[in-house]
């Protein structure tokens, strides 16, 4: 049997659920949210997690999100709860008019910032900005009030 190996985290390594943390989470997804409500998908590609920007191309996501962004027109979010823990935080919010009428996602905290983070980013990987917009409308994606 091979022993178990241990897992620890230095205080450096993670931020602590601490008031201010989860401040500064929430004022990243108002912001987040903001651009995404105002069309902006250019802009709002800069806030995803590097390890998201290295998989889905500037172009492919704001082209995908103008192509679904029907769905999202005139839809008001309001963030109802911040859970932090470690480097991730869960941002539930509740969205005007959409069905289900929550949606939870996930930011990443990362270099001092807090970057969102996909769940599936592979939704962009079919080869074409075209394609990448059929296999979300496909996926019910462009029905959904979901930031995907």
């Amino acid at each position: 049997a091979s022993p178990t190996p241990t897992i620890t985290a230095t205080a450096s390594s993670a931020p602590s659920a601490s008031p201010q943390m989860k401040a500064s989470a929430r004022a990243a997804a108002v912001r987040f949210y903001s651009l995404y409500a105002a069309s902006r998908y250019t802009a709002f590609w800069v806030l995803l997690a590097p390890a998201t920007k290295r998989q889905v191309s500037r172009k492919a996501w704001a082209g995908v999100h103008e192509a679904c962004s029907a769905a999202r027109a005139g839809k008001s979010r309001v963030i109802k709860a911040v859970t932090v823990f470690g480097n991730a935080a869960i941002i539930t919010e509740t969205v005007a008019g959409a069905s289900p009428g929550t949606a939870e996602d996930v930011f990443t905290y990362i270099d001092g910032r807090w970057r969102y983070s996909p769940q599936d980013p592979g939704i962009y990987h079919h080869g074409s900005v075209t394609a990448d917009i059929a296999a979300a409308k496909a996926a019910g994606l462009c029905k959904s009030s979901k930031v995907f």
